[in-house]
């Protein structure tokens, strides 16, 4: 094989790791919400009344857990 060919097979072959790896950050974040949720709750607490901000509270409490169980579920 000529040094153009090589090139570009390892070209493909990183084009192919990047895509991957975008792939495998984009659906982790789909996964557990993201921060976008936690910013949006954090952005918009001091408008709700007590029962909601109470509301909020425990869903983030829940979102918490639920991801600390599966990172100890992974690291088992």
């Amino acid at each position: 094989m000529n040094n153009d060919s090589l090139s570009l097979i390892f070209a493909l072959i990183v084009l192919l790791v990047v895509i991957v790896l975008f792939l495998r950050v984009a659906l982790r974040i789909r996964k557990h919400g993201g921060s976008l949720t936690t910013s949006m709750f954090a952005s918009t607490f001091e408008l709700y009344n007590k029962e909601k901000c109470a509301a909020i509270e425990q869903i983030v409490e829940q979102k918490v857990k639920k991801m600390e169980d599966d990172e100890i579920d992974k690291s088992k």
